[in-house]
Parts: C-alpha cells; structure tokens; sequence
C-alpha cells in the first residue's frame, strides 16, 4: 500500500500550469507542505523537526488548489508517494513526491468555553476536495 497523510503549512504560493497531454490542455499545480514533528530530548528539552513535502496535483483537483491554497495555509494531504526520475545534462536526477488525491485547508477557530477560557479548535473548511473520481464520474469517499 503507498499511502501519504501530511498535515502541516504550506511552505510556498502552490504554482499552477497547464501542460498539453494528448491534445488536451491539463493543470498541474506544485506545491510544498512544511510537516512539524516536536519532541523531547533525552535531558528533556523541548525541539521540532521540520520536514519540507514536494507535493503534486492534477486536473481540478490543480485548479482547486491553485485558487484556494496561500503560502502559510493549514492544510490536510492525502495522496501517494511517487519516485520522479529524469535525465539533465547527462546527470541522472530523481526526486520524491506527493501525488495528490485528498486535500482540505484546516481552519483554526477560537470556541469561547463557560469559564470564559479560549481553546484553539481545528475544523476543515469547505476547500476541502479530491481530485480522483470513480468510475461513475462520483468522487469517492473524502476527508
């Protein structure tokens, strides 16, 4: 099974393009989400590592993204991981990668409890969508 579920920020504007696949105009739209681990030392100082997520998506699953997703976003992914490989200059390159299925922009609100406290509380906003369907044309199932 090769499934990827990401929550953190994203690190850049996502950047939408078009590509001519089989005679027919495509969105393509790159992006990258900054996932946070905190945890704490073996003398029990406090840290976190921040792993930088290259992240793909296709189709209005792109143009979705591309109108919804800003540098700094919350956001939820679910897709698969992909292994790129191409050849520039005579060097073999290759790189890792999200494809895309699932996504949602994650919200924080404040919720005024009875002894007036705040408490931070995350919902998933209506951004959220995939960008695979079945094959009845019916998105399955979602975030």
């Amino acid at each position: 099974m090769n499934l990827v579920i990401l929550r953190g920020n994203i690190a850049r504007d996502p950047e939408l393009r078009y590509v001519n696949t089989s005679g027919r105009e495509t969105a393509v739209i790159n992006f990258t989400v900054a996932v946070s681990r905190e945890f704490t030392k073996n003398n029990g100082e406090q840290d976190k590592v921040t792993t930088f997520v290259n992240c793909e998506a296709w189709d209005t699953g792109a143009e979705a993204i591309g109108s919804s997703f800003r540098k700094g976003d919350l956001v939820m992914i679910e897709g698969s991981l992909r292994n790129d490989s191409w050849e520039k200059d005579g060097i073999k390159r290759s790189t890792m990668k999200v494809r895309v299925n699932n996504f949602a922009r994650i919200q924080k609100i404040s919720k005024s409890s009875s002894t007036n406290k705040q408490e931070s509380q995350e919902t998933s906003q209506e951004t959220s969508q995939q960008t695979n369907q079945d094959s009845s044309g019916e998105p399955a199932v979602a975030f």
